[in-house]
């Protein structure tokens, strides 16, 4: 049977209407209540004026900052349903929360435990969610964990009254006095002053130095403890945290967001420097006064290193030290990181993809900016610490563990928040709408995606020097006297022209007393000869002779020696100044360097990932380290196929101020060469490098181009196979992995 409708037409009969509106899902939903043992109380209150209130959780001993509107839903919680809530808040107060509001509210109570549950399978999900295995654990924790020691709580009740003078106006009076004092003092023995820290270099000067350190480190804890005390928080626990397997003191002071004073918070967080500030001062003028040694050598350390240093660490703003909290109490930001890094994604959205999507939350546009700046920085200074840190373990662990550890590192702490980023725009991804914005950063992705998948870098940066494709240092053969310098600087020589003639007295009479000896012994065997019993003495006497005989080719072989020759053809430089007849020269002074003619050569390193990119006869451009030098043409003659194990080139070493990081000792500095190979058999390179060699073309086509007169360090970019940054990673990464696991 069929029934026609129409739009005018009712339901026919025996039909019932399907079109009620459903039963209201939240009509009978009762939300559990709040814990009987929280606290609520009093607040600073807001930039805006606002008051407000902090929920206090005594069984965590955490703290949980609301403003006016999460007041007035507390305060109706009582009616259990949310559409009941809602409706008291509207008709007691200015509020008008929907009822998503109160069911957001009730959420963020049920996640941190706040409410009265008994939804079982709940707590299980929460407990499932916080446990972790051994190695998530460690992956979480082995860069930072506590381990408390100490409950001071009571102790610090008992003995508040000993230190309560310390707070007063008299006392601070007597701390600016002794710092004046201290500062005239030291100021009249200043270089005395900065000399002190030498005594620390022995035993007892060591642990003096480390008894020291405990003990101020103590006292800077204890001064947050106390602060924190005279307020009347409760301290819980004191222990030592461990900061990259580092042991640092700590004190919790997580009581002190009860106080609604932002001045006594202030103070509690900035106690602990303070007390390091007041030893410092007090240290300074028992320095003044203390005789040298050891106890001076303490006092100095608290006057200076101890307070600097904890200064630099703690008052930085970017890791959970005192200096975060100073600077989360100013701003008057609870959770300051979390807080800015939300409206910091926020930002880095809109101007990314102009999504129009509301910031995290209200406020004022200056302190907006302010949080925006201290995310980005934090950022940065993040990137840069977790990366060091990487590296640092990387190098201090054993090789494999080390590898590990630097892919955790690496992994969790770099990767991770970038991929948490990429996952929150796939899941905006429904908002992203055509605008300039969304076109340029696809533009600008898609420009860096090609720029490291596609080989487009060909260029390839050697560190080298330029100097003489042949040379020579010309040294006095033996000590000496200069007689005569028969060349000038710059002068052309060719192999074995005299350069300096020199004398030596001693030699001179050493020789005339062989030729004397020489003489008789010849007289000697001459009137021996004629006589047969005397044979054996001639003899005898023949075997002297020869030996004084040698002994004077010697003397006359080292007196050619003292004309200094040329070593090879080329033109004098760098002469010793002051080259005057009659000085006196060692063996050890140079007195010229002899170079070889033409443009030179370039000699330097080429690391492993790139060293097969280049090939003998590829283009180079040689750009000197001095700026206003003129850069310089060449070609490469050769690569060695063969990592160097010295280097034989330490202008080049990074203990000689060079690029290429070495074991060793500094050798003589750039611009010197070596005599002989002192200097080089310690220079070991830390990774392996290639040596090659380039020819440096003349200035102009037929012309003669002079070398360089001194060793000039510089950079030479070669023409090789071009190579995308993603493969050049690649080989660097596997390289570095064959090498370290020893496959």
């Amino acid at each position: 049977m069929s029934i026609a409708l129409t739009p005018s037409a009712g339901p026919p009969a025996g039909l019932r209407a399907v079109d009620t509106p459903p039963a209201d899902p939240l009509a009978s939903l009762r939300l559990p209540g709040l814990r009987d043992d929280l606290a609520l109380l009093p607040a600073p209150a807001g930039q805006d004026g606002a008051p407000g209130w902090t929920i206090h959780d005594p069984v965590r001993n955490r703290y949980f900052r609301i403003g006016p509107e999460a007041f007035a839903l507390i305060a109706h919680w009582h009616h259990a349903n949310p559409r009941a809530i809602a409706a008291a808040v509207a008709d007691d107060s200015l509020f008008e929360p929907a009822v998503e509001d109160v069911m957001g509210f009730y959420q963020f109570l049920a996640a941190n435990n706040l409410t009265v549950t008994v939804d079982t399978a709940f707590l299980a999900r929460q407990a499932a969610a916080r446990k972790t295995g051994w190695f998530w654990w460690l992956v979480h924790n082995y860069l930072f964990f506590r381990i408390p020691l100490v409950r001071p709580d009571r102790f610090l009740s008992a003995t508040a009254r000993l230190v309560a003078p310390l707070y007063s106006r008299v006392w601070l009076a007597v701390v600016l006095l002794t710092a004046a004092l201290a500062g005239l003092l030291v100021a009249r023995q200043w270089d005395a002053f900065l000399h002190t820290f030498q005594h620390f270099f022995s035993p007892e000067g060591l642990a003096l130095y480390g008894v020291t350190l405990l003990g101020t480190k103590i006292c800077h804890e204890l001064g947050h403890a106390y602060t924190a005390k005279r307020f009347g928080c409760r301290v819980p626990t004191m222990g030592v945290a461990f900061l990259v397997m580092w042991p640092v003191l700590y004190t919790d002071t997580t009581d002190a967001w009860r106080l609604v004073s932002r001045r006594q918070r202030l103070a509690v967080g900035a106690a602990g420097m303070l007390t390091e500030l007041m030893i410092a001062v007090f240290a300074t003028l028992a320095w003044s006064f203390l005789p040298d040694g050891p106890l001076r050598s303490a006092a100095y350390f608290l006057a200076t290193v101890s307070w600097i240093t904890t200064l630099a660490i703690n008052l930085s703003p970017f890791m959970r030290f005192d200096g975060y909290y100073l600077l989360s109490d100013a701003l008057d930001v609870p959770n300051l990181q979390e807080r800015a890094f939300a409206m910091a994604r926020w930002k880095l959205r809109e101007w990314l993809f102009g999504l129009g999507v509301a910031p995290p939350e209200e406020m004022p546009a200056t302190r907006r900016r302010i949080l925006l700046v201290y995310s980005y920085v934090t950022w940065v200074y993040r990137l840069t610490l977790f990366l060091g840190i990487a590296l640092l373990v990387y190098h201090v662990a054993i090789k494999v563990l080390g590898i590990l550890l630097f892919a955790i590192e690496i992994g969790w702490f770099v990767a991770r928040p970038f991929l948490n980023e990429a996952k929150a725009w796939w899941s905006l991804r429904d908002r992203f709408r055509p605008n300039l914005r969304s076109g340029l950063t696809l533009a600008g992705l898609a420009a860096a995606v090609g720029l490291t998948l596609l080989p487009v870098t060909s260029t390839v940066s050697v560190p080298v020097v330029w100097r003489a494709s042949g040379f020579a240092t010309v040294y006095a053969p033996l000590p000496a006297r200069l007689e005569e310098t028969l060349v000038a600087r710059g002068q052309s020589v060719v192999e074995g022209e005299p350069l300096f003639r020199l004398t030596a007295p001693d030699l001179e009479g050493k020789l005339r007393q062989s030729e004397l000896r020489i003489d008789w012994m010849q007289e000697q065997i001459a009137r021996l000869t004629a006589s047969r019993e005397q044979l054996d003495r001639v003899r005898a006497m023949e075997e002297d002779l020869a030996a004084t005989l040698a002994e004077r080719q010697g003397l006359l072989d080292s007196r050619e020696r003292l004309v200094v020759r040329a070593p090879l053809s080329g033109i004098v430089r760098d002469m010793e100044d002051a080259l005057t007849p009659g000085r006196w020269i060692g063996p050890k002074l140079p007195l010229a360097m002899v170079v070889a003619p033409g443009s030179g050569e370039l000699v330097g390193y080429v690391g492993e990932g790139d060293f097969d990119r280049l090939s003998p006869g590829a283009g180079a451009q040689f750009h000197p380290d001095d700026p206003l030098a003129p850069r310089r043409a060449a070609k490469v003659r050769a690569v060695d196929p063969v990592a160097v194990s010295v280097l034989d080139v330490p202008a080049l070493a990074s203990v000689n101020g060079g690029p290429v990081a070495v074991e060793g000792q500094a050798g003589p500095p750039p611009g010197q060469q070596p005599h002989g190979n002192a200097g080089r058999s310690a220079l070991a390179p830390v990774e392996a490098v290639y040596r090659i060699t380039l020819d440096v073309e003349p200035a102009t086509a037929g012309s003669a181009q002079e070398g360089p007169e001194r060793v000039t360090r510089g950079i030479v970019r070669v023409s090789g196979e071009a190579r995308s940054f993603a493969e050049r990673f690649w080989r660097m990464a596997a390289s570095v992995l064959i090498r370290e696991t020893g496959f």
